[in-house]
């Protein structure tokens, strides 16, 4: 099979399992790289020696700006041709696989930024103003005291809100299975009111008039927020996931919790999310002497 039509049922596939979009573009955009490279040959012409030269390639080692690539961005091309092949072995489409000598390099990124105690405190009792300021308040506090991913928020109903119970069901998962998320009595009560002020009840937690808030609008909705609020933080909507992660782990310094609270997979993932408080880090080394 030639690498173009192979690239092409591989991303029909991930899009059948129902991947991520995120996910399944950013496949879409290292096979480009990779089918470009290779040019109009198939896959059983790929072999480990033009493996180790795609992964040397300026267009793997450099981005379009001719800046050096991060080793973590360099790991995504290694993984994605692994993906690929993996997924064309299992059906018998190649007789080999040459990807067993592609090693993904170890790596550690810098820690990202989140809100400390005190910022969150702030941000959560803010008083926003302007026409949608209960909304943008609920809508920051449901990602700050749960650890949503931004596509599951936006991609929430009022009818996925059971206020009683104080569950969240989440219909557009990473995964792509249903899955849960406990509020807050503090959040139910936010949202509560948040629910009560909403036209139609039937339609999106999160809203602008009668159409649900997309990704990008989110985006800018906390940006705008947490600059209004004083917080002098490049603050992003995922960075509230990580606040929330990390606020969870310094807290309860069970790794395991967060893990599930953030609903990954491998607890490796959940480890980069989770920071000890540096206040608190002093003082345990302090303790010791």
């Amino acid at each position: 099979m030639m690498i173009t039509a192979a690239a092409a049922e591989f991303l029909q596939a991930l899009e059948a399992e129902g991947r991520s979009p995120h996910t399944t573009a950013a496949y879409r955009r290292d096979l480009a790289v990779f089918t470009a490279f290779a040019g109009p040959i198939t896959l059983d012409d790929v072999t480990p020696a033009m493996l180790q030269r795609f992964m040397a390639d300026h267009s793997v080692q450099f981005a379009p700006s001719g800046a050096q690539r991060a080793k973590a961005s360099v790991n995504r091309y290694r993984v994605t041709v692994k993906a690929l092949f993996a997924w064309a072995a299992a059906r018998w489409i190649v007789e080999r696989n040459p990807t067993s000598i592609l090693r993904c390099q170890r790596h550690r990124g810098l820690p990202p930024v989140v809100l400390d105690a005190n910022e969150m405190t702030r941000l959560l009792g803010f008083p926003f103003v302007g026409s949608n300021a209960q909304r943008d308040h609920a809508l920051i506090c449901f990602m700050l005291l749960t650890g949503c991913r931004l596509s599951e928020t936006c991609a929430l109903d009022i009818a996925d809100i059971d206020l009683d119970a104080r569950v969240a069901v989440l219909r557009t998962t990473k995964g792509g299975d249903p899955d849960r998320v406990m509020l807050s009595p503090t959040l139910a009560t936010i949202l509560a009111a948040h629910v009560a002020r909403c036209a139609d009840q039937r339609g999106p937690l999160f809203a602008a008039g009668a159409r649900r808030l997309s990704t990008r609008q989110v985006q800018r909705i906390v940006v705008a927020r947490v600059a209004e609020a004083g917080i002098n933080k490049p603050i992003t909507a995922h960075s509230l996931r990580h606040s929330f992660a990390t606020a969870l782990y310094n807290q309860t310094g069970d790794i395991r919790l967060v893990q599930q609270a953030l609903r990954h997979t491998h607890v490796s993932t959940t480890e980069t999310y989770a920071q000890v408080d540096p206040i608190r880090w002093r003082a345990s080394v302090a303790s010791i002497a």
